[in-house]
């Protein structure tokens, strides 16, 4: 046993009016004891949960508090019934006042600051966190934050239609402009010659249907001259397939010019569209205050971070997780029967609560502050900064400002190139609904399409030719019997009757069909203009696709975090004004404590520390065994651990090498979380002991070391998940 580990923690006596001179003198002296042994320190990293050190803990209070307790009596021989509520709650109220003395002691032996205080109500590892915070340096980050989410606004929603048909442009399926075909195709000419194929139709619907008649008077010569005309029709169905195909090639121009008119107005849209965010994200990108900026978001996101919190080193509140409602607590505390019962067999603990007045007086210091810094508060502020952080990081990987000056130079081109710009946009309406109303064109094209694949479709000249060489040998009487009973005659005859009501048809269209071209063809230096667009619409479209893909990395903010946003700064200043004046509250304090009745002698409990964190600890442990959902959290974290896990194992050496090992031993783990899950399940839930003293505390507290928990490197954990994001894991949807 070291004797040099003797601390003194005194008992809270009687009130002073029943005691002698003697005793009044001592009339403040709270528990006495003895430890032995220096309390090992807590691994920062390590678990929350305890280990076989609790059991240790409570012996060492037990040991400390119980050895010379002053005014000793016998025990009262009655046993007590605790529920673990009972204890849990026993624990809460103990811990507060020794962290309430630990923290009072500390600050008048100069080991913490009210800096540190700060820091812990905070949630942040230290207070040099805030020393980069002004107004203007937080004005710049909150601007920026807002600047994004109004680029998020610049929705490319509203250009996802005109986007699809830029893109499939791009992929190889856009139109391309040619004026060509229109401007040499020759209307009146090809008019003259249809109307020429037209009259040669009658004339062979003529002399069949003379042929056929029963009344004909048709010479052999004469039919034997029909035939070779006949087999010379082909050559006018060759000219009609001719003039077809010229007419579909005008329609076809005429077609792919009204989707890339098209092309080009999605086009002009998305300029436009995207004009307001041009301006946007030009003055973040320039700005040459970025880095500084960029600086403080990371400034932001270790002052928020989760996990600066739960590993904070400080934690002089650490019994104290409610912050200045645990201190306003106290005051009701010292009336609680059973910590009075524990510290002062029942009696009144007031000279404790006037010593401890000092500390417990700057709950209203604390409590002006915490409202900006809960957890749910602070998790949003954390949110909000990852967020913008990555959106920085996503963005910075394009190359933005080089996206931004092709996107400008594109538009400039297109603006100086648009052949609206030049002949007005009533020219360009006009020209649209032109083209968009071809109702002349298509009739001509779909009677000629009629004439050649329905009606002339089985127009065959082998077949005439062999008629025309087996009436070569007949006298001109059969000639004429045999030529006008042929199945053949008959087939032709139908056939010209129907050519000759459809060709008829089509010359009453050829006069619009004219007046059409003529129309398209005064159009032809807006073409010209068009076409030069074309030759470089396919890089435009790509700064624009480019550049639309940049502004996709902007996600919009939640509307808690816009609201809050605006309460950012505030919060911030705040903070950082009462670390500062905080400097003057330590002087103030320093000077309340040693004016205050007995604080002196809690001076002497020096290990109020290790206590306050052991008891806060098996605090903190027992609730979280008593939380309903705790077995099914157990369960998802191995069986979503395990499958974490196996992916991992399918990652290559290299990604492997980059995550780390936080992950590497999960397999091993998952079966110790099972058993961590069983034996917290066959914890006693009530416990009998034979009085209130901190002996019967110390065991119902050992209850907690029968569990054993694994060691888990929670920080290493995090890490991985974060380093996680940069492999197929982390971009994966799974």
């Amino acid at each position: 046993m070291d004797d040099n580990a003797v601390l003194e923690l005194p008992h809270v006596i009687e009130p002073s009016s029943s005691h002698d001179k003697k005793n009044k003198e001592n009339s403040f002296a709270f528990w006495s004891g003895l430890f032995v042994d220096e309390l090992p320190e807590r691994n920062k990293c390590s678990s929350v949960f305890p280990s076989s050190i609790i059991l240790s803990a409570c012996f060492l209070i037990i040991f400390a508090i119980g050895y010379l307790r002053l005014f000793e009596t016998q025990p009262v021989d009655k046993r007590s019934i605790e529920t673990l509520d009972d204890i849990g709650s026993h624990m809460a109220i103990l811990t507060r006042v020794i962290n309430a003395i630990f923290l009072q002691n500390a600050l008048i032996n100069g080991s913490i600051f009210m800096n540190d205080v700060m820091a812990d109500t905070f949630g942040v590892p230290n207070g040099s966190l805030f020393d980069s915070i002004d107004e203007v340096s937080v004005r710049r980050p909150i601007n920026l934050i807002k600047t994004m989410e109004l680029l998020s606004n610049q929705s490319t929603i509203t250009l996802d239609k005109a986007m699809h048909k830029l893109n499939g442009r791009a992929m190889g399926n856009g139109s391309t402009v040619s004026f060509a075909e229109i401007e040499e195709f020759n209307s009146s000419t090809r008019h003259t010659q249809i109307r020429s194929i037209a009259t040669s139709i009658k004339d062979m619907q003529r002399y069949l249907t003379e042929l056929t008649s029963p009344n004909s008077s048709m010479t052999a010569d004469e039919a034997s001259s029909f035939l070779p005309a006949l087999v010379g029709f082909q050559a006018s169905l060759k000219q009609l397939k001719r003039i077809h195909g010229e007419v579909a090639a005008v329609g076809d121009s005429l077609y792919r010019l009204r989707l890339f008119l098209a092309e080009m107005e999605c086009l002009k849209t998305s300029f436009k569209s995207l004009e307001p965010s041009v301006t946007l994200l030009g003055s973040w990108l320039n700005s040459s205050n970025n880095k500084a900026t960029k600086t403080q978001l990371d400034a932001f996101n270790n002052l928020f971070s989760p996990i600066n919190s739960v590993f904070s080193p400080s934690q002089v509140l650490i019994g104290l997780p409610n912050k200045s409602k645990d201190l306003e607590m106290l005051d009701m505390d010292f009336e609680n029967k059973w910590l009075k019962e524990m510290l002062n067999k029942g009696s009144s603990l007031d000279e404790l609560k006037v010593a401890l007045l000092p500390v417990c007086d700057i709950s209203s210091e604390l409590a002006s502050v915490e409202e900006g810094w809960t957890k749910p508060k602070k998790m949003l502020y954390f949110e909000i900064v990852q967020q913008t952080l990555m959106t920085i990081r996503n963005v910075d990987k394009l190359y933005p400002k080089r996206l931004l000056k092709s996107f400008s130079r594109a538009k400039a081109n297109f603006t100086q190139l648009d052949p609206a710009d030049k002949f007005g946009a009533s020219e360009t309406d006009k020209l649209k609904n032109l083209i968009n109303s071809t109702s002349a064109l298509e009739d001509v094209r779909n009677d000629l399409s009629f004439l050649l694949n329905s009606i002339f479709t089985d127009f065959n000249d082998t077949e005439i030719n062999l008629l025309f060489s087996s009436l070569m040998s007949l006298n001109d009487k059969d000639k004429v019997e045999r030529f006008r009973n042929s199945p053949l005659t008959n087939k032709y005859r139908q056939m010209f009757d129907s050519a000759n009501v459809k060709i008829q048809e089509l010359e009453s269209k050829l006069d619009k069909f004219r007046d059409f071209h003529s129309a398209v063809l005064k159009f032809k230096p807006f073409v010209d203009g068009v076409i030069d667009v074309s030759t470089s619409i396919d890089s435009m479209i790509k700064a624009v696709a480019n550049y639309v893909n940049v502004l996709k990395l902007f996600s919009p903010y939640t509307a808690d975090q816009l609201k809050e946003i605006e309460q950012l700064g505030a919060i911030l200043w705040l903070a950082r004004d009462k670390l500062i004046k905080s400097l003057i509250l330590d002087i103030n304090l320093r000077k309340e404590i040693r004016l205050a009745d007995g604080a002196n002698r809690l001076k002497s409990f020096s290990s109020a520390r290790e206590i306050t964190f052991q008891l806060a600890f098996s605090q903190k442990t027992l609730a979280l065994y008593q939380r309903p959902d705790l077995h099914q959290l157990i369960n998802n974290f191995v069986n979503n651990g395990t499958k974490l896990a196996q992916k991992i194992e399918t990652l290559s050496t290299i990604e492997r090498q980059s995550i780390g090992s936080g992950w590497n031993n999960f397999f091993s783990i998952g079966p110790l979380m099972v058993t961590l899950s069983s034996e917290i399940k066959t914890l006693t839930s009530n416990i009998s002991n034979e009085k209130v003293d901190f002996k019967s505390f110390g065991n119902s507290l050992s209850i907690l070391d029968k569990v054993k928990v694994p060691s888990l490197d929670f920080a290493m954990m995090f890490s991985t998940l974060d380093d996680l994001n940069s492999t197929d894991i982390g971009q994966s949807p799974e």
